[in-house]
């Protein structure tokens, strides 16, 4: 599989067909799916334990259009972008047609279980085994019994939706734990998606690498705080 590099960290360059085929081949079970966006990959230029974090992955998929520009700035284009949401979205879709078993974790409290609800209207024939909210305590009793519901519902896909870095932290620390899953996906904000709280911009601006500028207007508090490591990551490649 060809990887690239972009601020040492590394991306897999595959399309969203490929990295479902990838993902769910046995082979590299469990396989930690990380999906680094322009934000997350200008952090890791002034943090290497997130560099690392993100290198630990078996699979690294470019999530943004600001990505892949930045690839072809440095002279090793992508084939393109694989956006997170829709990574998740088609290893449902598999889920679905093959009977995999499919669990949610993250959100505030009600929203991995709304999203469940949503989906399974989508997705008749999916299995999702199980949910969780994404505020419990680290190595505390909640955790614990997360683990436990993990280990009791015996889901293959795990998706952990509790932001970056917070939820490739939680899938390193507890892979020893989730041996037995297939593939275990950080997924970002897809489950307030799914779960109808927030809207993906149209494909319109995702077309035009516009993405950004609607969340902007949509989620400005949240967005605003991000648009100076945009700017920066967006200086990636012609700086020396």
């Amino acid at each position: 599989m060809k990887q690239i590099r972009i601020g040492n960290v590394k991306i897999d360059n595959l399309c969203a067909a490929e990295a479902v085929d990838f993902a769910l081949d046995d082979s590299h079970a469990p396989c930690f799916v990380v999906t680094p966006n322009a934000v997350m990959l200008e952090k890791c230029r002034h943090d290497p334990t997130l560099v690392a974090l993100l290198n630990r992955a078996t699979l690294s998929l470019a999530d943004g259009v600001g990505v892949v520009r930045a690839a072809r700035r440095i002279g090793t284009p992508l084939v393109g972008r694989v956006a997170g949401i829709e990574f998740g979205e088609a290893l449902l879709f598999r889920a679905e047609q093959e009977g995999l078993r499919v669990f949610l974790l993250g959100g505030e409290d009600g929203i991995a279980a709304r999203a469940a609800e949503r989906l399974q209207k989508k997705h008749p024939a999916l299995c999702i085994c199980g949910t969780y909210w994404g505020y419990f305590e680290e190595g505390g009793e909640e955790e614990c019994r997360l683990i436990s519901a993990l280990r009791q519902t015996r889901p293959d896909l795990l998706f952990v939706c509790m932001g970056f870095p917070l939820q490739e932290q939680w899938i390193s620390a507890n892979l020893d734990r989730l041996s037995e899953l297939r593939v275990i996906a950080g997924l970002g904000g897809s489950l307030d998606v799914w779960a109808g709280k927030v809207r993906r911009a149209p494909r319109l601006f995702s077309r035009m690498g516009l993405e950004w500028a609607w969340r902007m207007a949509h989620e400005p508090k949240k967005r605003l705080s991000q648009l100076p490591l945009l700017v920066r990551f967006s200086l990636f490649g012609h700086r020396g």
